[in-house]
Order: structure tokens, then sequence, then C-alpha cells
């Protein structure tokens, strides 16, 4: 089987863990794993798992260009890891096969990820991560024009006001008196 990214060089089989065996290409460090192999892997492998330092520098490939699956060529589709990284995974849900770009699957390690690979290609995670995103991206506009004292300020009410049995009745309060 053909490496995706090189086009020319042959992926060879490799343990990115004792028991989990993937095929990486020897010239791009790509690997391809399949999902079938890493559940049971999963199942039966989740203590012996290594750990990596969360300060640990990572080297990692990410190819925007699309991946056609080495099984099967269908195009594969690219996932959002999460919040944290803005790195993207290829799944061919043809074959059910995740290709990691060099140093991802470290980067899924120091993220505490590697045990929820399958859940990443899930709709619900794609859409958590967007919804993260998009309330990150509010927070920063708002601090942007409120400055960051008052934004903090206005964040800590937030927070006491969701606390509050009475909230609405604060709220109709403060729209109705606001000067």
């Amino acid at each position: 089987m053909l490496c995706t990214q090189c086009k020319t060089t042959q992926m060879e089989p490799k343990e990115l863990e004792q028991g989990l065996v993937a095929s990486v290409c020897p010239n791009c460090q790509g690997t391809l794993v399949s999902l079938m192999n890493y559940r049971y892997w999963l199942d039966t492998h989740t203590k012996d798992v290594s750990e990596v330092s969360q300060v640990e520098n990572l080297e990692i490939s990410e190819n925007e260009s699309a991946h056609s699956c080495p099984k099967c060529s269908r195009f594969m589709t690219k996932f959002q890891i999460g919040v944290a990284s803005n790195h993207k995974l290829d799944l061919c849900t043809g074959c059910d096969e995740a290709w990691l770009d060099k140093g991802e699957w470290r980067l899924l390690k120091q993220l505490d990820l590697h045990n929820k690979l399958p859940k990443i290609f899930t709709d619900a995670w794609q859409r958590n991560v967007r919804i993260k995103r998009k309330e990150i991206a509010l927070d920063e506009r708002h601090e942007k024009l409120l400055g960051k004292d008052s934004f903090a300020k206005v964040k800590e009410f937030k927070s006491w006001l969701h606390q509050q049995d009475n909230a609405d009745a604060i709220k109709q309060y403060l729209i109705t008196t606001a000067e």
C-alpha cells in the first residue's frame, strides 16, 4: 500500500503502542490506523499507554490538502481534533481508517485524546468543538470591546447571576432601568 501523502513510498507496519499496529510511511512518518484495530487495542491495553509530558515540544506536520485513502482511494474527510489544537485528522468513512500526519499520535497523547480517537470523528464531537470555538471568539471580542478589567467583572457578574433563583427578574430590572 502506497503512502497517501508521498504517493510513491510503500507503507510499513509499525507498533504505535504495545499491541497497536498501524501502517507508517518511512518517508513522511504519516500513519494509517485501522479504527477496528484501535478499538480492540483500547479495550485490551488502555492501562499500558505511555504518557507524554505536557511540556514536550512536538514536531507535528499538518497537511491541509485532501488525502485519498491508501486502501480504497476515496477522499478522506478532515475532522478537528479539538479546541486546544488546530490540527485535523483524516478519516476514510468507507474503510474506517484514520490518517495521522507526523507527530499527531503524540499530540493526541499530549492532549489526552489518544483514548478517544473514534469520538473525534463523530458529529457531536465536531459540533462541540465549533460551539466552544465560537464561545472563545465571542469572549475575545467582548474582552477587546470592554477592556480586560471590565470584561472580568462582567464575567464574574454573569457567573453570579446564573446562580440566582430570580435571575430573570434581575435581568428584567437591568434592562428596564438602564440609563
